[in-house]
């Protein structure tokens, strides 16, 4: 089974339209999965998921029920680099958690939890298979780039202080996105050894507010992100990425 997540019905809604098979069950006594078949591999969608805290109770949920061989991450994003314009596509390379400073409790660097990497890595091969996708699937602009990932919706340059150097922001500042939901994916999936990618839109840049011209445009490349991730699982299959554990 691949688990799709996003926050809205919209960052789901593509998937759900073309799915066959469909049956639903509410979890938790609040959250709608909608599980289905993209070719021959089960799909599980939710939506409706607000901060990592959600993100990472209804991974570990759906991962402690179901053989998940891999977890993405769809909606939009929050542009921190100035190379990323509204629309682009950025396919998770790397995440570091902006809301995690345990350094005085440990032998840890700032964003590091104990016992967990500094950062989280999209494997290559899911990410060379996202991307590939994007490119045979869709004419927009998409990058492969560094998600920072908190519970914090930032707003404006000065909330990310603690974590930057300059235009820096963890030694990084090329195609650098900020979001609240892929925080908690990654940590789950590291413990549970399951990869994880979120590819996400930009919707608006650090500092201003998301426009009802800006969704319209990030709507609009819903589709190509929706049409990217499946034919990405159409060519990965249920042979070629496994649990760690099994």
């Amino acid at each position: 089974m691949i688990l799709i997540m996003g926050s809205t019905r919209d960052d789901t809604l593509y998937f759900e339209s073309i799915m066959a098979n469909k049956r639903s069950e509410k979890i938790l006594n609040k959250y709608e999965v909608v599980y289905g078949n993209f070719f021959n591999q089960e799909i599980a969608l939710v939506n409706g998921i607000y901060s990592s805290y959600v993100s990472s109770t209804i991974v570990s949920y759906l991962l402690s029920r179901h053989l998940i061989i891999l977890v993405f991450v769809v909606g939009k994003c929050t542009a921190y680099s100035k190379d990323l314009d509204i629309g682009d596509i950025v396919v998770s390379k790397r995440l570091y958690l902006s809301d995690v400073d345990l350094a005085d409790l440990s032998d840890t660097k700032l964003g590091q939890i104990p016992s967990f990497p500094e950062h989280y890595e999209t494997p290559s091969d899911v990410l060379s298979y996202v991307s590939n996708a994007l490119e045979s699937r869709t004419f927009f602009k998409h990058v492969n780039g560094i998600y920072v990932s908190s519970n914090t919706s930032y707003h404006k340059n000065e909330q990310l202080n603690h974590v930057c150097d300059g235009e820096n922001i963890f030694g990084e500042n090329e195609n650098v996105v900020l979001d609240t939901i892929s925080g908690g994916v990654a940590v789950t999936t590291t413990i549970f050894n399951v990869p994880f990618c979120s590819v996400e839109v930009v919707s608006k840049r650090l500092g201003e507010k998301q426009t009802a011209k800006n969704y319209e445009t990030v709507l609009k490349h819903y589709s190509g992100v929706g049409k990217a991730i499946v034919t990405c699982i159409g060519d990965i299959g249920s042979r070629d990425i496994i649990r760690g554990d099994e």
